[in-house]
């Protein structure tokens, strides 16, 4: 029995076959993370065009409201000037002094403007026929206005800011018409049920 012992101990020990993986089996994951990976991109650039357009609607629906409360504050005379398609002109009081100066802010790069009166809903092109926003002491517009940012790139959309006759500002709504005044259902008399008191 010692020598069996021996024997074994001596014997050298067989090597276990190191598995890894194959240059195909390599390849293909590497393609799968590259198709993966450009998807992502393609998701990434379209939703960061989207945040620039939403970003430059907010921005312009933050100076509309300004325009507004300057308007109030100052008893008239703010405006918001839509001459241009890649830009707009704000009149408020930037600098406190109580006078209006005029700030012209830009769209980001590939965005454009337009705007439509209701009922119509053909948008018109600001170069061609400028239009002002402009806000009485009451901070009320007069008549609605839809205001369209587009992005130039496919698959992105539209954002619309609606100025209402009142003055107010909403975002990615639809106007069909002009608002009427609704009428009573019921003519009510104005003597019936008043009780006279002694």
């Amino acid at each position: 029995m010692g020598k069996e012992e021996i024997g074994r101990s001596k014997a050298k020990p067989k090597l276990r076959c190191a598995r890894g993986f194959s240059l195909p089996e390599l390849l293909t994951v590497v393609a799968i993370i590259g198709v993966v990976s450009a998807f992502a991109l393609v998701v990434f650039q379209k939703s960061n065009k989207s945040f620039r357009l939403a970003g430059a609607a907010r921005t312009f629906s933050g100076y509309l409201e300004k325009a507004r409360i300057d308007s109030v504050r100052r008893h008239g005379g703010a405006s918001v000037i839509v001459n241009s398609s890649t830009s707009y002109t704000v009149n408020i009081d930037f600098d406190g002094s109580g006078s209006p100066t005029s700030r012209t802010i830009t769209l980001p790069e590939g965005i454009s403007l337009g705007y439509s009166l209701p009922p119509a809903t053909a948008s018109t092109d600001p170069e061609l026929n400028p239009i002002t926003v402009s806000y009485d002491w009451r901070g009320r517009a007069g008549s609605a206005i839809v205001l369209t940012l587009t992005d130039s790139s496919s698959n992105v959309g539209s954002s619309t800011l609606v100025v209402g006759p009142a003055g107010d500002v909403s975002t990615d709504t639809t106007v069909t018409g002009p608002a009427n005044t609704p009428t009573p259902q019921i003519t009510v008399n104005t003597t019936t049920g008043i009780k006279t008191m002694h």
